[in-house]
Parts: structure tokens; sequence; C-alpha cells
């Protein structure tokens, strides 16, 4: 039997969870490079480089393309100017983001996000795709001086909701958010697609996912007022993976 969790929250990742941005960091990735007369970087090699904020992604991208990882961090300005002028040119949501996130709303589940994603270039993604709307809080990769893993970021999620930490349950598709979740408190439900560099049923989540709309049969949300359940959503996939 699949494990359900009561929550008031739940809190999402950005890249990889709701949203793939892949090829819009790939072409603003490929630019920098570009301009140091090094070779494109491949979009399904880029995937493998996302999740760690945007410094680490120059880095990789440097080191992938055979030139010196060292200079990402004077390079970091560059790629952010480039990015966040259009970071929404072919960056998409995944299936079953939009209705999933609705009905959770419509059910009286909050939300919000957290990212390793500057916050520029997150709120402008949440506005084109016409996200923003399901979101009570948006913490970014410089919100706070730390990032995912550290649970610094969605400790402060919780503080901004007024919530405890186990009231809250995060989804992402990167072992950061599973870290990050785990010392923040909080249960946690790993993506099994976007971006990842280790399988992701080695990333010791709650639960797996193969698609974002198996979450809500994961979701059991609970009325602030009285702790008790105020909707029931019944189970009905069979590709949830309880791995606990």
């Amino acid at each position: 039997m699949e494990l359900r969790y009561t929550a008031e929250a739940v809190i999402c990742d950005l890249d990889g969870t709701l949203v793939d941005s892949a090829a819009d960091l790939c072409a603003a990735l490929n630019e920098i490079l570009a301009d140091l007369k090094l070779h494109t970087i491949k979009l399904d090699e880029v995937r493998a480089m996302i999740g760690d904020g945007v410094l680490k992604l120059i880095e990789r991208g440097l080191a992938g393309a055979g030139g010196d990882a060292g200079q990402a961090s004077s390079l970091v300005a560059k790629f952010l100017a480039i990015y966040e002028a259009d970071p929404t040119r072919h960056t998409h949501c995944f299936p079953g983001v939009v209705d999933t996130l609705a009905a959770l709303k419509s059910q009286g589940c909050r939300l919000g996000v957290v990212t390793n994603k500057p916050i520029v270039a997150t709120e402008k993604i949440l506005d084109s795709l016409e996200l923003k709307k399901f979101f009570e809080i948006v913490v970014g990769g410089d919100s706070l001086p730390q990032r995912k893993p550290h649970p610094g970021p969605l400790l402060e999620a919780a503080r901004r909701l007024k919530l405890q930490p186990s009231d809250v349950v995060m989804v992402g598709d990167n072992i950061h958010d599973v870290e990050a979740a785990r010392g923040a408190g909080m249960r946690s439900i790993a993506v099994t697609y976007g971006y990842h560099h280790q399988p992701p049923k080695t990333f010791g989540a709650d639960n797996l996912i193969d698609q974002f709309e198996e979450l809500l049969p994961l979701i059991e949300i609970v009325s602030a007022r009285n702790r008790m359940p105020i909707a029931t959503i019944p189970l009905s996939r069979n590709s949830i993976h309880s791995v606990k």
C-alpha cells in the first residue's frame, strides 16, 4: 500500500520538476562558450549539469567544452544577462504540472517554489508560463546566503508560510532537494524525470513518482484550523514507488 502524507503545503523545485528549461539554459551556455572559442555542449549533456545553480552550470560547461572551469565566476553576470533576457523561449511545463497544481490549490493546499535558480529568472518563468498564480511564496537561489542542499531555503519557505516543517512536503528531481528536505525536517517526494546526476532510487526520498500528477494520491490536505483532513483524493496510480 502506498504511503500518503498529510500536509498543509507542498514546496516544489522548479527546473526539472515543474518546467523543462534545459534548452534555454543550453542556448545561454553555448553563447558563452562560443565567445570563448570553445565547442558547443549538447542538450543531453547540459541536462546532466543542471541543479546546483548558475555557477556550477558554467563550471561544468567550461569543463565539458575543454575550457578553464576557474573562469566560471567571472562569467556569471554575462550568462545571467543572456539567459534572463528571454528565459522561456524554449521552456515549458512538464506534462500534468498545471492540472496538478490547480487541483492541489482548489483543495486548499498551500504551494511554494524553492529553487537554486536566481530569483529574477524564476519570477520571469513563473509569470510567462502562468504558474505564479498557484504559489504563495517563491525562494530563489540568491534569496538567501544558502542554497539547496542546505535546509535554509526550505526553512525560510516554511517560515514565510507560517508552518512547521513537518507540515510541508518537498517535491524535486535532484538529490539536493531530498537532502535539503531531510535537513529541514520535511518529507520528500522525488520525480524520476528531470535533471539528476544519479538514479533517483538512490536519493533516499520518501517516495518516487514517474509523473507529476502522481503527486495527487500521495497528499492528504489538512486544515490549519483543526488539523483534520479537508480533502482526500483516492489512490489510482500504479507507478508510485514507496521507497520506505
